[in-house]
């Protein structure tokens, strides 16, 4: 049975191979699906530069805005307190992951940044042409992480996915282990 909103944490290690493979993060960081904030947190213990913008459907949730980022018209409202997105880097909600990408890339001034199961880059008819057009720019695997929290590691290996609108550092395939605990 899946949760609520699809909704599983940023574990801090996941968000360590980010920050260390990503240097050209910078600027105002929209997070669109927040939760409980533990990807934001991270980055902001990380990053204390960074600006960070936060959002999440269930109104429960501490956030800045509380709008669906599946939909287009919201995208306006969701970055109104600042003038300047740089990057949208989140754990999105998988079962719905495509459309607020969409989104994000559209929103974004630099790119994005989208953990994502390592299936997700399979050219599915849901997809499949997106992804071919907007091809990802670095990829940086993780480890196996228990989401449900019961110690047992997910079926799937996830990424760190980066479209970028700017320059990126090398190397563009990175296998980040030794971060899990």
């Amino acid at each position: 049975m899946r949760r609520a909103n699809d909704f599983y944490e940023t574990a801090p290690w996941q968000v360590d191979a980010l920050v260390d493979h990503l240097p050209e993060l910078c600027g105002t960081v929209l997070c669109p699906c927040v939760g409980d904030g533990s990807l934001a947190r991270r980055l902001s213990e990380r990053r204390p530069d960074l600006l960070i913008i936060t959002n999440d459907i269930d109104v429960s949730k501490h956030a800045d805005s509380h709008l669906d980022a599946t939909v287009q018209s919201h995208w306006n409202r969701i970055g109104a307190c600042s003038d300047l997105i740089n990057w949208v880097v989140e754990n999105p909600p998988f079962n719905v992951e495509i459309d607020i990408l969409k989104h994000a890339y559209v929103y974004s001034q630099c790119g994005v940044v989208f953990m994502s199961r390592i299936s997700f880059t399979e050219p599915t008819k849901e997809r499949g042409p997106w992804l071919s057009t907007y091809p990802y720019d670095k990829r940086i695997t993780l480890e196996r992480h228990s989401f449900t929290g019961n110690g047992h590691t997910d079926s799937a290996t996830t990424d760190w996915l980066v479209w970028s609108k700017i320059p990126l550092a090398g190397p563009f395939g990175i296998s980040a282990f030794g971060y899990r605990p």
